[in-house]
């Protein structure tokens, strides 16, 4: 057990190494002045000390990762229903797959403003926003696992009697489970990136909200702070994701 645990460590050594330069240079930059609105490292530290201290940062951060929830949610099971269709049916992926591909390329921010006339200036924009920004990497990621499942491993469940469902089931979802974990993953990231966005340019509450105001008071220390905090929470959740891939391959292997 400790030579695992050992082993761990020495794993993310470099990852730990790799962030003390930047801090170390951060903290310099800061306390050098060069920059008006780059404060010390120490100082936005001490600053999220101060916004976890306070109940407004809860009560915000409730309401974004609510957003998160939603619009991930959402884009979770339509995704990965839409992405094993189109690659099991011809006609689904000859009718969605060149909206997949146009909407893929086109930058989600662009369509902030058409959510904002179909569904007005509330929550309900927030999370198509981060339904939005997750959405159609969960698709494409399922559609390619999908699509690179070994045939002899559907041929053979064919031939055992196994109907349509059971061979989704049993078959293609256990073996797109690399692809499709690693496409939820990145789903997680980019649905808390939209929730947040959505946040500062539709509605004005949330972190996004939070972070609109610090930075219009010209406060940098607190904007970078809830920036880390909003970083390290969106990388404890894609960290959870990619612990469960880990386990899933280990399972598959």
């Amino acid at each position: 057990m400790r030579t695992i645990r050992l082993r761990r460590v020495l794993e993310r050594a470099p990852a730990v190494f790799s962030v003390l330069p930047v801090l170390v240079l951060w903290e310099a930059v800061g306390q050098l002045r060069l920059f008006v609105f780059v404060p010390p490292v120490s100082r936005v530290a001490a600053s999220a000390v101060i916004l976890a201290g306070r109940g407004v940062l809860w009560v915000e951060g409730a309401r974004t990762a609510g957003a998160v929830l939603a619009g991930f949610g959402l884009a979770a099971v339509i995704g990965v229903t839409l992405g094993v269709l189109m690659a099991r049916y011809p006609l689904a992926d000859a009718a969605c797959g060149l909206y997949v591909e146009v909407f893929q390329t086109m930058p989600a921010a662009a369509m902030v403003p058409v959510l904002v006339l179909l569904f007005g200036l509330g929550r309900t924009s927030v999370v198509a926003t981060a339904f939005l920004f997750a959405f159609f990497v969960v698709v494409v990621n399922v559609c390619a696992g999908v699509k690179q499942v070994d045939r002899r491993l559907l041929h053979m469940a064919r031939s055992f009697g196994a109907g349509e469902w059971a061979l989704v089931r049993w078959v293609i979802l256990p073996a797109t489970l690399p692809l499709a974990l690693a496409g939820l993953r990145i789903g997680l990231g980019r649905s808390v990136n939209g929730a947040v966005l959505g946040e500062m340019l539709i509605s004005s509450i949330g972190i996004g909200g939070l972070m609109m105001y610090y930075g219009g008071a010209f406060q940098p220390d607190y904007l970078y702070a809830l920036i880390l905090l909003t970083v390290g929470v969106a990388g404890v959740l894609m960290g959870v994701i990619h612990a469960v891939e880990k386990r899933a391959l280990r399972w598959m292997r």
